[in-house]
């Protein structure tokens, strides 16, 4: 009957080799799972890299289009600011004129007020 029960794959080995068998038949199967585990690891991972190299990717082109932004904006300030020195010029030179034109119309009446008195004088002398 012990022949019989040890040609059957049914019956579990008892004793050390039994325990043996076991350990190593769940060594193996947890080695099979750590090797499945380690894939999707790997996937993880991989994904994560073109992942992130996609985002980097993404950053690196938006930083170039603001720092091309930004020189066209200082260029364009650079060119306003030379054309608003240049009017500045203009009408302080027009102030200028204005304020000589000023003067000089001032004088004229001074002038026109004393030709007035004068003329006045002589009509009240005779």
């Amino acid at each position: 009957m012990n022949d019989s029960m040890m040609s059957s794959g049914s019956r579990k080995p008892t004793g050390m080799k039994g325990k043996v068998h076991d350990l190593a038949t769940t060594l193996q199967t947890q080695n099979e799972e750590l090797g499945i585990e380690k894939g999707h690891m790997m996937t993880i991972k991989t994904e994560n890299q073109s992942s992130t190299s996609g985002m980097q990717g993404q950053l690196n082109d938006i930083k170039r289009y603001f720092q091309s932004d930004i020189q066209r904006m200082a260029e364009e300030f650079k060119v306003q600011q030379k054309l608003q020195e240049a009017e500045n010029v203009r009408l302080q030179q027009q102030v200028t004129q204005l304020k000589g034109e000023k003067t000089s119309i001032h004088q004229q009446i001074i002038a026109l007020q004393r030709r007035i008195e004068e003329i006045e004088e002589e009509i009240g002398h005779e």
